[in-house]
């Protein structure tokens, strides 16, 4: 999974009457407090001694673009196809010292006739769709009600599987 990674969008009609950057700013406002409990997506990839990926937590994994776009989000679903969909997602070829590119991407696009598209891009390493849906939903909850609803649940990992390898000391924030 090493070279693949998400791209994803979700689509969000906004109330009438809100001022185009808004919800945006909102938006912006709330992502810190959901890598709380998130912690993979703040973080940047290292190789340790043995050739192994783990998460160097800090504060400099994820990165938010913001854009704008002509006409509503109900007209961009009537033309959208591949190629336009793709405009609403930022991503970067890793870097080659991992270390300084990011692993996790938002893009948020605000519709200058209403309405926000929420771009999502993610190394697969650390995250798959389920992962990054309930990411996005527990940022929509911190956005829209102030908490969230349903918190990520981890546990520790267990003796003797495959996924023993990864150091677990690498998840804790320094």
């Amino acid at each position: 999974m090493e070279r693949n990674h998400l791209r994803i969008v979700y689509y969000f009609q906004t109330p009438k009457g809100r001022k185009l950057g808004e919800m945006t700013k909102k938006l912006r406002e709330s992502m810190s407090e959901t890598l709380t409990c998130f912690p993979a997506a703040t973080g940047r990839l290292l190789k340790d001694q043995d050739g192994h990926w783990m998460i160097k937590c800090n504060d400099a994994g994820l990165r938010m673009v913001e854009a704008r776009a002509k006409g509503s989000v109900e007209q961009w679903l009537e033309s959208v196809d591949r190629e336009k969909e793709l405009k609403l997602i930022h991503w970067e070829e890793m870097f080659h010292k991992p270390y300084f590119w990011s692993t996790f991407y938002v893009q948020l696009t605000e519709f200058e006739g209403g309405g926000l598209a929420i771009g999502l891009s993610c190394f697969h390493l650390l995250a798959d769709p389920t992962c990054a849906t309930m990411f996005i939903k527990a940022w929509a909850d911190t956005t829209l009600v102030g908490k969230m609803i349903s918190p990520p649940f981890f546990h520790p990992l267990l003796p003797g599987g495959p996924a023993t390898k990864i150091s677990t000391a690498s998840l804790t924030p320094t």
